[in-house]
């Protein structure tokens, strides 16, 4: 085949290649506790494998901070991460990663038991009880720190305490490791929290003071060849995160899985080989004693994630906040407003009262020049008499008749007695003014009928009262609008039976009491009401006079309906009767 068909060919292989077969760039993150630059030549060896065995999938590793890894993986910006087994757990809850291998260490022959807990003491002075370890000063690198600190919680817990309350003294150092030995060895510090097999590896390596420390309450299973004072977990894992599509995560399996503890890799990345995921149950039991994530909240992960919706309830917050601003301005505009309006309406009312006494006090000047005339009448008589007796008294006086002049003068002074009452009692109707207080109905009544006396004689009318309380009763009223309303009964009742002979006048009066309240009727044998002036009867302006107003029966209403009472009209077979009612004092019916 010549060489451009040779190229042709290739390049239509390329076209046809599947888009996932093609070059593609990943991520391939890992922690460093220690120095970045340490932790990438560890694992830069296994990151070359893959690049050399994935055909044309491409990593790069990036040695990161614990919290720059996190806030990537969060961002979606790695793909593969390598961490140890709790920080692989961890990060299937927070992350959704998911175990793809785990390493087996270069000093065990099981990845399920490859790292936990040191304890690091002088061989000077032996420890060979944990309850002597209450006394001693602790360093550890970090509250974070897996194969230290984490490891040893359970241990402590059981024993009654964790670990800040277990030792006299607790510090966290930070990394190097290597630094914890140091304050073993200068006296500052009394025993260190390290991983597993790392004082070993430093004996190896002819540390320079390591030959005088040695790993305290060793509990290694039969088997592992280092000190250890806590139980096994597994050792390092690696996961793809979900984005990662699962053909290439195939890849990286078949590529990890060719290696083995003689190749450079494995050499740089103390370990062994890659075997499959192993049980981890026993770091989910080393998180909930040590009640991490994701069984207690991860309080900075947690903020973040809340953070959008804790923005939209401040948001929501501070518009509430403004909207109840907004309603408590417009309540107090609508108070001021209701004030305003109640002032006013108190104003009005105080006037409305102002033109209803006025209109009371119309009215009864109406009624009083109605009583005038019958008044002038009456007190025509007592004058006339007073006149004849006068002349009489002067005849017995020239006669020197004493006996006769002083039945005379008797007689004048009586007469003159009689007009000076009927003038008071009509001064007082027009003239005083009234208020609430207790009164008898019975006197009302019989006052009242004095008071017209004279129209009733005018107008030839008989007037019967049949009282039939049979104890004296009290009701709280004002007497000189309850004696208005009387007098307005009194004169509709005479004005109807106009037109009646003078023998067929007669009112009926009737006190009665029913149920707490005092019951008064005026019936009169005129000519009655048709049925639609009887309906418009207490509206003004309703009257049926040729001469009338048409405002007494509503002026009466309203004093009735101001004293609790009630006010009807009872049409009979000839007139019209009047029935009121007041509350008795002491009721409120």
């Amino acid at each position: 085949m010549s060489l451009p068909m040779r190229w042709l060919t290739m390049l239509l292989m390329a076209m046809l290649l599947p888009f996932n077969v093609l070059a593609a760039d990943y991520t391939v993150g890992v922690a460093a506790f220690d120095h970045p630059q340490q932790v990438q030549q560890r694992w830069q060896a296994t990151i070359d494998h893959l690049n050399q065995h994935s055909g044309a999938l491409q990593f790069q590793l990036l040695a990161l901070p614990l919290p720059e890894l996190e806030r990537r993986l969060e961002a979606g910006e790695i793909d593969f991460v390598i961490q140890n087994s709790v920080k692989s757990v961890q990060y299937k809850e927070r992350f959704g990663a998911s175990q793809l291998l785990t390493a087996r260490p270069l000093w065990s022959a099981s990845a399920q038991q490859a790292i936990g807990s040191a304890l690091v003491g002088r061989r000077d002075r032996p420890i060979d009880d944990w309850q002597q370890l209450r006394s001693l000063r602790a360093v550890s690198v970090s509250p974070q720190a897996f194969g230290g600190y984490i490891a040893l919680w359970p241990e402590l817990s059981q024993r009654g305490a964790e670990p800040m309350q277990f030792f006299k003294q607790l510090q966290f150092v930070g990394t190097p490791q290597r630094q914890l030995l140091k304050l073993l060895l200068a006296g500052d510090a009394d025993v260190a929290i390290l991983p597993s097999c790392l004082l070993e590896s430093m004996q190896q390596q002819g540390v320079s003071g390591s030959e005088q420390l040695q790993v305290l309450l060793d509990q290694r299973p039969a088997g592992f060849p280092c000190g250890v004072s806590s139980r096994l977990y597994p050792y390092f894992m690696l996961s793809k995160l979900g984005h990662v599509p699962n053909e290439d995560a195939t890849v990286v399996v078949r590529a990890l899985l060719q290696l083995d503890k003689q190749q450079r890799a494995s050499q740089q990345g103390q370990y062994s080989q890659w075997t499959v995921p192993v049980d981890d149950r026993a770091v989910y039991q080393l998180l909930r004693e040590t009640q991490q994530w994701p069984f207690a909240p991860d309080w900075r992960t947690l903020f973040w994630r809340l953070l959008p919706w804790l923005l939209l309830a401040a948001l929501i917050l501070f518009l509430g906040y403004l909207h109840h601003r907004r309603v408590q301005a417009q309540v107090a505009k609508r108070t001021k407003q209701l004030r305003d309006e109640m002032a006013e309406h108190q104003q009005t009312q105080a006037r409305l009262q102002e033109q209803q006494q006025a209109f009371y006090q119309a009215q009864r000047v109406l009624l009083t020049g109605e009583m005038a005339a019958g008044m002038a009448h009456e007190l025509s008589q007592p004058l006339t008499s007073i006149g004849y007796l006068v002349q009489g008294c002067r005849s017995q006086l020239q006669r020197g008749n004493q006996q006769q002049l002083d039945q005379g003068l008797a007689r004048i002074a009586s007469q003159s007695d009689k007009a000076s009452q009927l003038i008071h009692k009509f001064r007082h109707f027009a003239a005083q003014r009234g208020s609430h207080r207790p009164l008898q109905p019975q006197e009302l009544v019989l006052e009242t009928l004095e008071l017209m006396v004279a129209d009733l004689k005018r107008h030839q009318c008989r007037c019967q009262l049949a009282n039939q309380l049979t104890e004296p009763l009290t009701i709280v009223g004002d007497p000189l609008l309850l004696q208005q309303v009387l007098v307005n009964l009194l004169r509709n009742a005479i004005d109807a039976m106009a037109e009646m002979a003078p023998a067929q006048r007669l009112i009926s009066l009737r006190l009665w009491q029913q149920q707490g309240r005092l019951h008064l009727s005026v019936a009169d044998n005129g000519h009655g009401l048709t049925p639609e002036a009887l309906a418009r009867l207490f509206q003004p302006f309703g009257s049926s006079k040729a001469q009338g107003l048409g405002l007494g029966m509503m002026i009466c209403k309203r004093i009735i309906d101001q004293h609790q009472g009630q006010i009807s009209a009872i049409a009979l077979e000839q007139g019209l009767r009047i029935e009121l009612n007041l509350p008795l004092q002491g009721t409120n019916q």
